[in-house]
């Protein structure tokens, strides 16, 4: 009987506590890019209130010069998150970035 007892609060336990458990599920897959010209795009990503975004993707191509520069960041601002794709000055470079988003 005591066994029972043990597991039925066990039980009960974990059922509890999943109940108060906050679900992450994916939202959605975003990109921003930017070739041969020296600037900053950016694209509005989900709202940051009930979403977290990470980056996810850097592809940098023809950084062939020792001025020539790239990035990529996820970023808050206000109350979104802003995917940036960024040139230095380049004559040939480009930049590809790619960011995914989850509900929490």
């Amino acid at each position: 009987m005591k066994k029972i007892y043990v597991k039925l609060v066990a039980i009960s336990a974990v059922v509890l506590m999943s109940s108060f458990a906050n679900a992450v599920s994916f939202d959605s897959w975003h990109t921003a890019e930017r070739f041969n010209t020296a600037g900053i795009t950016t694209k509005i990503l989900p709202p940051n209130s009930n979403h977290f975004c990470y980056l996810s993707r850097v592809e940098v191509e023809e950084t062939d010069t020792g001025n020539e520069e790239a990035s990529c960041n996820v970023v808050r601002q206000g109350t979104v998150w802003i995917l940036e794709a960024r040139l230095g000055r380049s004559s040939d470079a480009d930049v590809k970035c790619a960011a995914y988003c989850f509900n929490n």
